[in-house]
């Protein structure tokens, strides 16, 4: 029974909401007035807010800080009127006698205006009242026309295409010469009252407009639910209460309840298997073919499914309380706040889907990248881009709809950008170096390196800084800034050729002829084994023609790293040798292969010196006496 706990709450929860939602619509039944009175005493409200703030800013001269603390109090009225337009939109009752009382006023005074052979200041005062009567008209107008769209399940887009043009004709009431007719009016009594009319008209085609925007910005917040409507979903919802019909003593509607209840159901049961689905589309969408290299399929999902479990689980929770109160609000509009914040959450709850799988699968999708290129490196910086693109889009979109200027900010970015750039420089070029060391080639992740005198691994190379593990284990930090202008010693780009210079040593008993022979025969063994690097071991000679081509432009070998020179020579008569040295290159340039190949040589090189009758000489001092005589007698004299 635990696991059906979660939708006793959620039930319990559209229980109160749709008992509260029918008292709500009860007590405005009762009310005196109708809903489309209650719209037309929100927006006189919200002129009354923009009348006192515009009289605010005129008292302050400029200095708005003043009366901040007022001005403040009034936009925060405003917005809380402006969340409830919807509501009272999608309940609107149309009083015919009214409008049709209204429309005959505006006929008689446009055909009055037609005629009109009075003065100038009656002529500017009818204008200015039919252009009043126009933006009433227009506005509306339009909030009937959104209530129809509301219960078509229009999209966003249709509310927008609606209320653009609205807009626009609202803007078009004020295109009169109104300043034009003001100058021929002389009496300072007439001239302030048709100028405070004018005022007035202003204000409420602002008013008018700053509600349209607000519907326009929201619109995304406003579309209704397409599915309910496609389904029918009030005809489902009277069969079940006609069916369920039963006296609670509260007024609740059964059938709102019982689909609820149902839509809970639903996403309850698909709750597991929706991360099985999601994993089988992305297979079938990019592994097409097994790897039998890599992971196995069953051990890739077995990843993904658990990594993302908890936040499809937590997604589906959240989106099923969604539906239910899209369902008891139906036919009529979720409010704004409620959505918004439905809206906020579904952000964070994708973002975290998506992070998950990005974790998961998205990181064996590109190691798999990886291990074909070579490139760990930039397969690693790409994953982290990735996590930061995916962060701060859905930051603005979370700051878009908490109410910040999401354009603005962006905008503010550009104008501090100096500022920014000065206090951040450190982490912008080290930001700048991450991406320029990945494609640059210089290291790849693994190869052993020397930088600024630090020898080991590379283990990864972040957006800010490089890690490398040194020989004696230990972690060393590198900023990426610093790696760019530090020289890089690559010890891992060696094809073939591993140097080994080495000095033999025989004893000074040697003959010139053995020493001759001994040089000839080591010679001929670095030449001959096949231990030892060539000059058949080339890039030309295991490349193609593109080599061929480049060797042209640059020393393939070079570039490539391909070593092959040999040299054995006499070198030095030391204090205790004759010193004979080996300078060349193993083929193996991996530590153990090295460490094998070396032993092997070292001793074959002593078989050759003892086949030619010479010895390795040991560090050691000899004392030549010249007279022993002079030395005898000395002593007796002492």
């Amino acid at each position: 029974m635990k696991k059906f706990f979660w939708i006793l709450i959620f039930l319990s929860v559209i229980l109160r909401a749709d008992e509260l939602g029918a008292n709500a619509s009860v007590n405005q039944n009762s009310d005196q007035n109708t809903s489309a009175q209650n719209v037309y005493t929100l927006m006189q409200q919200i002129l009354d807010d923009n009348a006192k703030i515009k009289d605010y800013k005129l008292k302050s001269e400029g200095n708005e800080s003043i009366y901040a603390k007022e001005i403040s109090s009034l936009q925060k009225d405003k917005t809380t009127l402006l969340s409830s337009l919807p509501n009272l939109i999608s309940q609107q009752k149309l009083d015919k006698k009214s409008v049709e009382s209204f429309l005959e006023q505006k006929k008689t005074l446009q055909k009055k205006l037609e005629g009109f052979r009075g003065d100038d200041f009656e002529y500017l005062e009818l204008k200015t009242r039919l252009a009043s009567m126009q933006s009433d008209e227009i506005f509306y107008k339009t909030l009937f026309e959104l209530e129809s769209l509301f219960k078509e399940a229009a999209s966003s887009a249709d509310i927008q295409n609606l209320i653009t043009p609205a807009m626009s004709a609202l803007d078009d009431d004020l295109n009169f010469d109104f300043e034009g007719m003001k100058s021929k009016i002389d009496e300072a009594q007439k001239l302030e009252l048709i100028t405070q009319k004018y005022e007035n008209l202003n204000l409420k085609i602002s008013s008018y407009n700053e509600a349209l925007k607000y519907l326009k910005d929201n619109s995304s917040l406003l579309q209704s639910n397409l599915v309910f409507s496609v389904l029918n979903l009030q005809d489902y919802i009277d069969l079940i209460n006609k069916t369920l019909s039963f006296d609670l003593g509260v007024h609740i509607n059964v059938g709102k309840v019982v689909i609820s209840a149902l839509v809970l159901i639903f996403f309850y049961l698909i709750r597991k298997a929706l991360p099985h689905f999601v994993y089988f589309v992305l297979i079938k969408i990019i592994f097409r073919k097994k790897d039998t290299n890599a992971m196995s399929d069953k051990e890739i999902k077995d990843i993904f499914v658990e990594k993302s479990r908890v936040s499809v689980q937590s997604f589906l929770f959240v989106y099923a309380l969604g539906v239910c109160l899209s369902v008891i609000y139906y036919p009529g509009i979720v409010p704004i706040s409620i959505s918004n914040a439905f809206y906020i959450i579904y952000a964070f709850l994708i973002t975290w889907i998506i992070l998950n799988i990005l974790d998961s699968y998205g990181v064996i999708l590109i190691s798999r990248i990886a291990q074909k290129s070579g490139k760990k490196e930039v397969a690693n910086l790409i994953v982290k881009v990735l996590y930061f693109i995916i962060i701060i889009i859905a930051a603005l979109f979370v700051l878009s709809h908490l109410g910040f200027n999401v354009s603005a900010i962006i905008a503010s970015l550009g104008i501090g950008g100096l500022a920014v750039a000065l206090a951040a420089k450190d982490i912008i070029a080290n930001f700048f170096a991450s991406v320029i060391l990945a494609f640059d080639d210089s290291f790849n992740q693994g190869d052993w390196v020397e930088i600024s005198g630090v020898e080991g691994k590379v283990v990864e190379t972040g957006l800010r800084k490089t890690t490398i593990r040194t020989f004696d284990n230990s972690l060393v930090f590198f900023p990426n800034s610093v790696i760019m202008a530090a020289n890089i010693k690559n010890w891992s780009r060696r094809r073939v050729g591993r140097r080994i210079i080495m000095k033999l040593g025989v004893g000074y008993e040697a003959s010139a002829e053995k020493l001759e022979q001994c040089v000839k025969d080591l010679k001929e063994y670095l030449h001959t084994s096949p231990l030892v690097a060539h000059s058949d071991d080339s890039a030309l000679s295991s490349g193609g023609y593109r080599e061929k081509y480049r060797q042209n432009l640059v020393s393939i070998n070079d570039l490539e790293g391909y070593k092959s020179d040999i040299y054995v020579s006499l070198c030095e008569f030391a204090d205790s040798s004759i010193n004979i040295e080996l300078y060349f290159y193993t083929k193996a340039v991996g530590a153990l292969a090295f460490r094998e190949a070396r032993q092997v040589l070292m001793l074959d090189f002593m078989r050759i010196i003892a086949k030619n009758g010479l010895v390795f000489a040991y560090p050691s001092m000899s004392l030549y006496v010249e007279n022993f005589k002079d030395l005898g007698a000395a002593l007796k004299k002492d």
